[in-house]
């Protein structure tokens, strides 16, 4: 039986992306990609990204999972980012941004949008 790292890499492979190419598609990093194909020492991407993952690449979950059952399920889904619009097209610089912000507690959020408006010149809303 395969390890969960190349089931991931022949799912990959099945896409035709690069792992750059399909870690945009999944909007995820590129390193996280990497990490998942990575054996040993990597890491297991979460469930969201395996079903992501699976119906891009037209791989049965349960196979890319776990090693059973159908391993191709049907054909694959060209589309699978459901972010909403004002999102969707965010840079890099720009998503490491909000990941940064949401780790923050309320009161250090509330004194980081001061200071940005603050710099600014934006008043407070």
């Amino acid at each position: 039986m395969s390890r969960l790292h190349q089931r991931i890499r022949e799912a990959r492979e099945l896409t035709g992306l690069s792992q750059e190419a399909l870690a945009i598609d999944l909007g995820v990093s590129r390193s996280a990609v990497a990490q998942w194909e990575m054996y040993p020492g990597g890491t297991a991407p979460a469930v969201e990204n395996l079903i992501a993952l699976a119906r891009r690449s037209g791989m049965g979950f349960e196979y890319l999972a776990t090693g059973r059952g159908t391993r191709i399920a049907g054909e694959p889904i060209v589309n699978v980012a459901e972010e909403s619009a004002p999102y969707r097209r965010l840079s890099e610089q720009q998503r490491r941004l909000l990941d940064c912000f949401e780790s923050l507690s309320a009161r250090q959020r509330a004194g980081l949008l001061d200071l940005l408006d603050a710099s600014t010149g934006r008043r407070r809303r």
